[in-house]
């Protein structure tokens, strides 16, 4: 990815001091990033935000008072359309799942090398996402395929076996460019699902006990899958999975904790 020649102005969110500082000195260091500021929650995000011009919001998800999924909800509803990377240490499939339906643009673990970062801060400012191949595949797997046409279930399917653009475009004979057009098409239907769940007549939701009952596992493991915590076996999690991809679930976190406290059981 090409540098710009105006500097990305980068806004770190991190609800912790340090991260935040050493984040912003690193950065300082490339010549085309300029990080504006930093705020410790969400709440102070959508208030810098507002205040100064920002590209590119580097934004925790655990964090006080407002965190990273609210705050990216709250973007999208107060119609600010800065591009957001979500950087964590977390990396369960709901997470994943949840971060892009919400708005995010790319996702990195804190974790992940320096150049990795700096090339997902550059390639969202330019407009496009960027999602590791190991977090694209995890997003794939999670998507649920009812809404898709045959050629974007195949580009999820080829994704999730952990395909990067690069080898799905030679498999499907499509340009990288194509690749990518379809997943934001992909993307974007979670944009209507959204749409469905605020209208007076929503469409049918499943609990966790019913994706449990359904898949013939516990609500635990259910809950450990999803958080990719605990063991468990391939199999459970393909009956998982398949329930998850079919209904849309979202995990609920005081259901997922209540579920898990409630096991005795290590795995199924």
């Amino acid at each position: 990815m090409l540098k710009t020649s105006t500097p990305i102005r980068i806004l770190v969110v991190d609800d912790h001091p340090v991260v935040r500082a050493g984040l912003a000195r690193w950065l300082s260091t490339y010549p085309d990033l300029h990080v504006v500021g930093s705020a410790a929650d969400g709440n102070q995000a959508i208030t810098m935000v507002s205040e100064f011009e920002v590209d590119i919001v580097l934004l925790d998800l655990r964090m006080p008072h407002k965190n990273g999924i609210e705050t990216l909800l709250e973007f999208r509803k107060l119609g600010i359309g800065v591009r957001v990377i979500v950087l964590t240490s977390y990396e369960s499939d709901e997470d994943i799942y949840q971060s892009v339906r919400a708005g995010a643009q790319g996702y990195l673990l804190k974790a992940s090398p320096e150049e990795d970062m700096i090339e997902a801060i550059r390639t969202v400012h330019a407009g496009e996402r960027y999602l590791p191949t190991d977090i694209a595949s995890r997003f794939a797997e999670r998507m649920p395929r009812a809404r898709l046409h045959a050629r974007q279930v195949e580009i999820l399917d080829l994704v999730s076996r952990g395909m990067t653009d690069e080898q799905v475009s030679s498999q499907l004979h499509i340009a990288a460019r194509t690749f990518w057009t379809e997943l934001n098409a992909i993307i974007g239907v979670l944009g209507s699902l959204d749409e469905e769940d605020a209208a007076p007549t929503p469409r049918k939701q499943i609990t966790i006990a019913e994706v449990a009952r359904k898949a013939g596992v516990s609500m635990a493991t259910v809950s450990r899958v999803l958080n990719n915590s605990g063991k468990h076996t391939e199999e459970t999690r393909r009956a998982v999975m398949k329930v998850v991809k079919e209904y849309d679930f979202q995990l609920n976190g005081t259901a997922a904790s209540l579920a898990l406290m409630r096991s005795n059981t290590p795995r199924d």
